[in-house]
């Protein structure tokens, strides 16, 4: 006989509620999670790679309804557990990788707005990510010199001197 966890009240009504609405419950999943192992495992794996230096890319295909989304939240369920930091964004017509009226700032600010931490599950981490890199930067004998280090790879990028001045004006 297995023994049922017992899931609590409050993880229980974000699941219900999510799986009447037809989205994906953002806490929760393992309590629902259900002969993915393999796949699951896959993506683990990677992020291990990501773990030790390395990168990984993958495509989910599949048809609606197949669980593409409900993996991938498990996925990060698991990925916030061991302290990454994850954005999400489902891409549409309005929300491309790029585009000329504006659709890939629309998918940036949707990364943004779901940027997410294990304290910070529902997305809106980015002012929690930066005070907390404030913070390990203020504990540097010399914060300035910290600072200018870790900013400096950043302005050969395109716009990168106007993002190191908003990291800097932060600071």
């Amino acid at each position: 006989m297995s023994v049922v966890p017992k899931v609590p009240r409050r993880i229980a009504a974000v699941i219900v509620n999510s799986l009447k609405g037809g989205v994906v419950p953002r806490i929760g999943l393992p309590y629902v999670t259900v002969g993915r192992e393999r796949e699951i495992q896959a993506l683990l794996h990677d992020l291990e790679l990501v773990a030790d230096g390395g990168a990984s890319f993958r495509f989910l295909v599949g048809r609606y309804g197949a669980g593409k989304s409900f993996l991938l939240q498990t996925v990060r369920t698991h990925a916030m557990g061991k302290g990454f930091v994850v954005a999400d964004a489902d891409l549409s017509p309005e929300r491309r990788l790029q585009g000329g009226q504006g659709q890939g700032l629309a998918t940036y600010r949707e990364l943004v707005r779901n940027l997410s931490t294990k304290t910070r599950p529902e997305g809106g981490a980015l002012q929690l990510v930066l005070d907390r890199w404030v913070a390990a930067l203020r504990e540097q004998p010399d914060a300035e010199t910290a600072l200018a280090d870790q900013l400096s790879p950043l302005r050969e990028l395109v716009c990168g001197f106007d993002f190191t001045q908003v990291l800097r004006l932060y600071c």
